[in-house]
């Protein structure tokens, strides 16, 4: 509660306890004109006169010392009050000018926060898509000069099929045979180095099957019994892997032969000769 209003109850409670007071005087005083009158019908008209008027003058003095007390002057409070009153409801505005303002200020600097990531997201937005347009236009630029290269060389292999002649066309009968003789003699090298390597693997696999013996001289007779039982489950090994291999090779030879017989049949009885090149000579007339 304010002060103004603590005022106001104040005056409001002088103003209740003022009336009560004037309800109480004039109890009294009608309470002392029946006295009056019950004394003036006992005693007389004389004695009851001066009595009246001082009870008359009596309540009048009470009245103005109620009015005095109880009814202040109160027209500097209410100028103060209202001067406070004014002062409190300016300090309000005031107040809520200022928030109104940092709410604006508030609102500016989130619009201009706005603004600004709105500008951002646009320049990544047109950044992006000059990148994906200088992407798309580099692919372009490479696959037509891809295909441009494509081209070119096909043009090229075209050109030097044309160039080409048929077989050893263009060589000389010294550089032919030249080309033989290189031909043959890394034939021969080849052979030479597949012969190497079969030996090789024959060799390792003899070691692997076949293992040097160990000095028989210093073997116990249980250990040489060991010995030659080991060496005879070789042997039995052996001769499985050697049966099973001669079956696998007489039944693909016996395959190469069908199937040979069936391209016989199906070209013909006779092979077809190799026809020699003929230069046609023209008749003269």
């Amino acid at each position: 509660m304010s002060s103004a209003e603590e005022r106001r109850a104040a005056r409001r409670r002088a103003r209740e306890e003022a009336a009560a007071t004037e309800e109480d005087v004039g109890e009294d005083v009608t309470d002392s004109r029946e006295e009056r009158r019950r004394r003036r019908r006992q005693g007389g008209d004389e004695e009851a006169e001066p009595s009246v008027e001082e009870d008359t003058r009596r309540s009048r003095r009470s009245r103005d010392e109620v009015e005095e007390v109880s009814v202040p002057d109160t027209s500097a409070e209410d100028e103060a009050a209202a001067r406070a009153e004014e002062e409190r409801i300016r300090q309000e505005q005031e107040e809520q000018e200022r928030a109104e303002a940092e709410r604006r200020a508030q609102e500016e600097e989130e619009r201009m926060r706005e603004e600004a990531a709105r500008r951002e997201e646009e320049e990544r937005q047109r950044e992006e898509e000059r990148r994906r347009q200088e992407e798309e236009e580099r692919l372009a630029a490479e696959k037509a000069a891809a295909e441009q290269a494509e081209k070119e060389r096909i043009r090229q292999e075209e050109e030097e099929k044309k160039k080409k002649k048929k077989g050893f066309g263009g060589l000389t009968p010294e550089k032919k045979k030249l080309l033989k003789t290189i031909i043959m003699e890394r034939a021969r090298q080849e052979l030479h180095a597949e012969a190497l390597r079969n030996k090789e693997a024959k060799e390792n696999k003899i070691k692997e099957c076949c293992p040097n013996l160990p000095d028989l001289s210093t073997m116990a007779e249980a250990e040489l019994q060991a010995l030659c039982k080991k060496l005879h489950d070789k042997i039995s090994k052996s001769e499985e892997d050697k049966y099973d291999i001669e079956v696998k090779l007489a039944t693909q030879e016996a395959e190469i032969n069908e199937l040979t017989l069936k391209v016989s049949d199906v070209k013909g009885r006779f092979a077809k000769p190799v026809l020699k090149k003929v230069v046609r000579v023209e008749r003269r007339h």
